[in-house]
């Protein structure tokens, strides 16, 4: 294919408004407040009780060797779109069983009582004041949300 002189627009461009409209003061004014408030949105996490939760047997198939689950599709608002459930609201589940956990609704629905299973296991194992607390918590709100 041969090229024949200069290619031509066939229609004007066009101007649009400026990219910056703000000044920088007002950007980093911005960036300081989005940094604030992921700070204050941030979820219980703990090691620790993930290394416990590692320990204990496939909650749907009894194997070992397990990874923790976090607690999903429950409408609880603990989790959604690139945000993971607190640790507290996590259980052990094989890989087989994690993945069909994930795509069965049906296995969705059996979470609550795994969890309560998972948490009841952790109280007996900590006794430490801050993961003992958060599964104190967690507890709660499963029987609220459950008594609904």
């Amino acid at each position: 294919m041969k090229r024949t002189g200069e290619l031509k627009r066939k229609t004007r461009l066009q101007t649009r408004a400026p990219l910056r409209d703000k000044s920088n003061a007002q950007r980093n004014a911005q960036k300081g407040r989005r940094k604030v408030q992921k700070a204050t949105d941030c979820r219980w996490r703990s090691p620790a009780y993930l290394a416990f939760v590692r320990t204990l047997p496939c909650c749907l198939c009894n194997q070992y060797g397990v990874d923790p689950h976090h607690v999903i599709g429950l409408r609880w608002g603990l989790s959604g779109w690139g945000l993971t459930a607190p640790d507290s609201y996590a259980m052990p589940l094989c890989r087989t069983c994690h993945r069909k956990t994930h795509h069965e609704p049906a296995l969705q629905q059996m979470q609550p009582e795994w969890l309560i299973d998972t948490i009841n296991r952790g109280l007996d194992a900590f006794t430490d004041e801050p993961i003992v607390g958060e599964l104190c918590a967690a507890l709660e709100f499963i029987a609220e949300r459950e008594g609904e």
